[in-house]
């Protein structure tokens, strides 16, 4: 086969292993940029990163995030690898939360036992983006991939197509409703129905709940123990009470406090019990003197806020940890069957919840 028959990609390759054979490119030099190579080749982008992902799981290359690739110590394939890199897929806000750092830094702590490298893509909470990011992975042959989606319920499409092409993947934190996988979360129902019942215990009975973005099964599963919680109380969850929208009409919602029809109000997470914080100081109503808010996932900021959070403490570099622990059982077929597995969580009291 000539050149002008051989796959662009392969092309890339051979380009790249001429250098270092002519030792144009000595150990740990830096190869051209998937930019440079597409102009110096006249290739697409994604024919690049193809190549250079081969590259990386034969051991030719390897990557640093943020500086590029370089050629490895050793030349030969590691074919008995079963990954020789993951990719982290982020689909959320500021890519320096402090959940997600946490989460990374899990991820690193497992992959640096196992001398294999992390690569963390970024999506802002774009679920289409997330969707081309995954197609370009698919067709570079990228294996072992950690999946925090935007839309889990979305996401069964790209996901049928994984599995099709045999790459291992696990969802963290949260998964499509009805459709089995590898994932890791924390036990979302037995840490709230703690931090209901820890309102229930401080004389709480009017107990509302809000959400955040309630098609994700993380909030589902709350809710579920929020429910639980206060039906063993013998307390019958009212539906007034329950907010499931994004947006918060927090005139309304002042309206029910100064009413006496709410006292305590258990939030889906952190972002929205801050919100609520902030936007009811506005309304004029004093936490918790007159309404106590509980949050979940116990954020940085948390402690911080205006009435420091009260909230349910996930362990999110246990996520990342135990993440990418399944993937590699997964990448070795030591468990063909799909695992759920639960991080345990832990109240942590602080200010905005009062007895009464």
């Amino acid at each position: 086969m000539n050149e002008s028959t051989l796959p662009k990609y392969q092309q890339v390759k051979d380009y790249v292993l001429l250098q270092i054979k002519n030792n144009e490119l000595g150990k740990d030099g830096r190869i051209p940029s998937e930019s440079e190579f597409s102009k110096l080749l006249d290739v697409s982008s994604i024919t690049v990163r193809k190549a250079l992902n081969d590259l990386v799981n034969e051991g030719i290359i390897y990557r640093v995030r943020g500086k590029g690739s370089f050629v490895s110590n050793h030349q030969e394939p590691a074919a008995d690898k079963a990954i020789g890199y993951v990719t982290f897929i982020i689909s959320g806000n500021e890519l320096y939360n402090s959940s997600y750092m946490q989460i990374i830094k899990g991820i690193q702590s497992f992959l640096s036992q196992q001398d294999c490298k992390l690569i963390v893509e970024f999506v802002e909470n774009d679920f289409e983006k997330e969707q081309e990011l995954v197609g370009n992975l698919i067709q570079s042959d990228h294996r072992g991939l950690l999946i925090y989606s935007a839309n889990p319920n979305g996401a069964k499409g790209y996901l049928n197509e994984l599995r099709r092409k045999s790459i291992p993947f696990v969802m963290l934190d949260r998964i499509p409703s009805g459709y089995s996988v590898d994932c890791i979360t924390c036990n979302n129902q037995d840490g709230a129905y703690e931090a209901v019942e820890h309102l229930i215990n401080n004389g709480h009975r009017k107990i509302g709940f809000a959400a955040y973005d309630f098609y994700l099964s993380t909030e589902v599963d709350r809710y579920n123990g929020y429910r639980r919680a206060m039906l063993d109380a013998s307390l019958v969850p009212q539906e007034e009470l329950s907010f499931f929208q994004h947006d918060l009409d927090y005139a309304v919602l002042a309206d029910e406090i100064a009413r006496g029809n709410l006292t305590a109000l258990f939030c889906a997470n952190d972002r929205r019990a801050l919100e609520v914080i902030e936007r009811l100081t506005q309304e004029g109503v004093r936490i918790p003197e007159q309404v106590s808010v509980m949050g979940f996932d116990d954020f940085e900021s948390s402690k911080f806020a205006r009435v420091p959070l009260s909230t349910v403490k996930q362990n999110f570099e246990a996520l990342g940890y135990e993440g990418a622990k399944l993937l590699f059982e997964k990448s070795a077929h030591v468990s063909p069957a799909n695992k759920k597995i639960l991080i345990s969580t832990e109240l942590v009291l602080r200010d905005s919840v009062q007895k009464i």
